[in-house]
């Protein structure tokens, strides 16, 4: 990705691939920014270990969904990507709203619903937006995954999420874990241009906004997040910190 290249422009040529992690196989047409020397280190070393990551996180999601999810909820996908959590959502039967600011991603979402889940086409939206500068509609429950690695403002990102629904899922990236201090000080291994956010700007932007954490997972580079909008009169405190990956 060139340095002034938009990341929907980016995610336009490489959600296809980019896709691939999720069912666990190699994906070396992405185009990166980096040397071409770089990105052929990168796709033979890095690569296979983000692929086994993106199996185990799509399997912490579905932990997810199973616990939270029910029939009939409204459950926004941000960061759709190619679909995968969209089709699982609303096998469960939840009302869902695809949401990228990639329009390639949108259209390989509604492809995967109308073929794996046809009969739940009518149950999907997808909504071309920019979660940074458009707050999202109402629901129940969002999911944010892999998404805020490629947002600039954590504070713009949350403030157009938490005050329109109940529960959030969302990966961060740790700024204090090795791989992203590595990152920090040899910006050219930094691929795909990512970003990373304190765990303690994360708190104060949920208690901010009258919400709390439910559960932090550490995972991979970075950390999973479940919380919750604090029901009025209910004291705003922290949830449970689980040790360990996942």
């Amino acid at each position: 990705m060139a340095d002034k290249e938009k990341p929907e422009d980016y995610w336009n040529r490489n959600i296809g691939e980019w896709g691939k992690f999720y069912l666990n196989l190699s994906h070396t047409d992405e185009e990166m920014n980096a040397p071409r020397w770089l990105s052929f280190i990168y796709r033979h070393t890095v690569m296979p270990i983000e692929a086994r990551l993106m199996s185990r996180r799509y399997r912490l999601t579905m932990e997810f969904i199973s616990r939270f999810v029910r029939e009939g909820m409204v459950v926004v996908d941000v960061g759709c990507g190619t679909g995968v959590f969209t089709v699982e959502l609303l096998k469960r039967g939840a009302l869902v709203k695809a949401v990228d600011h990639a329009l390639q991603a949108l259209e390989l979402t509604r492809a995967l619903v109308e073929k794996t889940v046809p009969e739940r086409s009518d149950a999907a939206e997808y909504l071309l937006m920019d979660v940074t500068t458009q707050p999202l509609p109402a629901s129940d429950i969002v999911l944010a995954m892999g998404v805020t690695p490629y947002v600039e403002d954590l504070a713009a990102f949350y403030g157009n999420i938490l005050p329109t629904t109940r529960i959030l899922y969302c990966l961060i990236l740790d700024p204090d874990h090795w791989a992203n201090r590595v990152r920090r000080l040899i910006p050219a291994l930094n691929v795909r241009n990512l970003h990373w956010f304190d765990q303690s700007l994360t708190d104060s932007l949920l208690a901010h906004h009258g919400w709390r954490l439910m559960e932090r997972r550490p995972f991979a580079s970075g950390y999973l997040d479940t919380a919750e909008r604090v029901p009025r009169g209910s004291d705003v405190s922290r949830g449970i910190t689980t040790p360990g990956g996942g």
